[in-house]
């Protein structure tokens, strides 16, 4: 089962699509995108494993997301950690993008990935670990946001060793559109595959 996601707000296009593992009707991976005011939250979760484990994990993990996150992503970050606790784990990603401010802020343990396309390609480091169980003390980094520049958050089922001459058309598409061609063109088939992202100041 495919699964996939759009937001339309000023100046912010987000979307996300999701591909479980060949062989598994649900996915391992979830999304969580929420705004409130000038910040938009953008969330992706990696639960160890796959199947219907995996899922149950990855909906826990969004439940307390859409309700408890904050602006102050590692704090957010270590009460997921709590949340988690005594499930099989997973990798996640935290992105508050800040429209005031014109930059982003992110965290991250495990294998999931923030890159940046457009005037600065950018990509940013993760701290090792699994939610839930025990990790590193994450770092928060920053990255500003450029004028018709594109985010990607991706699960380690997205091959990491794509560029964009091999997706040249990206900085034409729509986030939807990026979405869903990263993971048809890169993802893995025996890994659940999920890709968000954004286009900012169109």
């Amino acid at each position: 089962m495919e699964t996939k996601h759009t937001l339309n707000i000023t100046n912010i296009d987000v979307a996300s699509y999701a591909r479980p593992r060949l062989g598994e009707r649900v996915s391992g991976d979830t999304v969580v995108v929420e705004q409130r005011d000038d910040i938009l939250f953008l969330a992706i979760v990696d639960a160890l494993g796959h199947g219907p484990q995996a899922n149950a994990v990855a909906n826990r993990a969004e439940r307390f997301l859409r309700n408890g996150w904050s602006s102050d992503v590692l704090d957010t970050m270590q009460r997921l950690h709590s949340a988690l606790r005594g499930t099989i784990g997973a990798a996640a990603g935290l992105c508050v993008v800040d429209r005031v401010a014109r930059d982003l802020r992110y965290t991250t343990v495990g294998n999931t990935v923030l890159r940046t396309f457009g005037s600065q390609a950018t990509r940013l480091i993760s701290t090792d670990g699994i939610i839930g169980d025990r990790f590193r003390t994450p770092v928060v980094q920053t990255a500003p946001l450029h004028e018709s520049g594109i985010i990607l958050l991706y699960t380690d089922g997205v091959s990491d060793r794509f560029d964009v001459e091999q997706y040249p058309q990206m900085i034409y598409h729509n986030a939807p559109v990026i979405a869903r061609r990263t993971v048809a063109s890169f993802g893995k088939p025996y890994d659940d595959s999920t890709c968000l992202a954004m286009r900012y100041g169109e």
